[in-house]
């Protein structure tokens, strides 16, 4: 674990994106299996503990330390973690477990610990962890690590292990799983490539590059396509079957997460075997609304009825990538609209 803290310590305090990848590379290059593979799952947002709350947070400080005091330091701090991690205090024995605990050790207990075991072990853990440690845990217990590093960079940090493109690793990202044995094997060069069985992939695609004033004399308005500037958020809507023959959608981001349980109306409207690149929407009676009602819709586990009745979600199709198992990408963009 101490490994791991010292990693998020450092990826807060960086600003450069390509001095974190160095860093998350060094990290998954000098850390063992199966330890470098949930510290991925933890930066690329791939572990969730429906045990380990917030709440079970505040509960244990108040239990260790004067309640008032917490709460007026959790005021003037405003994060939960980083005041937890600095207020708690040497174990109640006066003696410290020995060694940290390790990520790996922590990751199946809060998996798979009963709830009413949880909040001793969570304590014992706090004990044998210096302060940077402790706030690790804590942002990997509130699932916010908030350290600057996307899901994309930590990918392309792996990728940089056996000088792979990023897109490599997106490519095969949706088949693999906790502690990405495999992807390890893989990128390192001990193994062959996985091979992905999932129905309906993400395809990476190229992110868009700014133009300066100089590069419109060397563009040829042929050669090009323009679609209006629509107040939403790039999307990726799949949809196939399974070998059993079940029909299986999803609606990915523009970086690869899949956004479905907050789009269950769009999803279900994804009748066809194929991929679809294009902008996702809230459309009222005919017209486009704003980012900001959109975003009403935006991050959320799971939509109400209500919500789902005054936020419709729309998506405009700008490209087809798959049709119907045969991979469009290698065709002229205006062969595939054509379709």
């Amino acid at each position: 674990m101490n490994s791991f803290a010292a990693l998020l310590d450092r990826l807060a305090y960086e600003s450069s994106r390509n001095a974190k990848v160095r860093l998350m590379s060094d990290y998954f290059r000098s850390t063992p299996d199966p330890e470098r593979g949930l510290g991925l799952a933890a930066l690329t947002g791939a572990l969730s503990f429906t045990n380990a709350k917030p709440g079970l947070v505040r509960a244990l400080i108040t239990e260790r330390t004067d309640p008032v005091l917490f709460a007026m330091s959790y005021d003037y701090v405003g994060d939960l973690s980083e005041t937890v991690a600095l207020m708690w205090p040497a174990p109640l024995d006066g003696m410290r477990p020995n060694h940290a605990p390790l990520l790996s050790d922590i990751v199946e207990g809060l998996e798979t610990l009963p709830k009413r075991d949880l909040p001793a072990r969570l304590a014992h853990w706090l004990d044998g962890l210096d302060d940077t440690g402790r706030w690790a845990l804590l942002k990997l217990i509130t699932g916010s690590l908030r350290v600057g590093a996307s899901a994309r960079l930590a990918k392309t940090a792996v990728a940089a292990l056996g000088d792979l493109p990023a897109d490599e690793v997106e490519l095969v990202w949706p088949g693999l799983a906790p502690p990405y044995l495999d992807l390890f094997a893989w990128v390192e060069g001990r193994a062959e490539r996985p091979v992905t069985l999932d129905p309906v992939p993400f395809r990476p695609v190229m992110l868009s590059h700014a133009l300066e004033d100089s590069d419109f004399a060397t563009l040829d308005p042929a050669a090009f396509t323009a679609e209006w500037k629509w107040d939403g958020i790039r999307v990726q809507a799949v949809a196939g079957r399974t070998p059993e023959g079940a029909r299986i959608a999803r609606l990915y981001s523009r970086t690869g997460e899949d956004i479905s349980p907050a789009f269950p109306d769009l999803v279900e409207a994804l009748d066809f075997d194929g991929a679809l690149d294009g902008e996702l929407l809230v459309l009222r009676d005919g017209r486009v609304q704003s980012f900001n009602v959109l975003q009403q819709r935006l991050n959320r586990k799971t939509v109400t009825a209500k919500m789902l009745k005054a936020y419709p979600a729309h998506m405009r199709a700008y490209d087809l990538l798959e049709d119907r198992g045969e991979d469009l990408r290698g065709l002229p963009f205006s062969d595939r609209r054509a379709r």
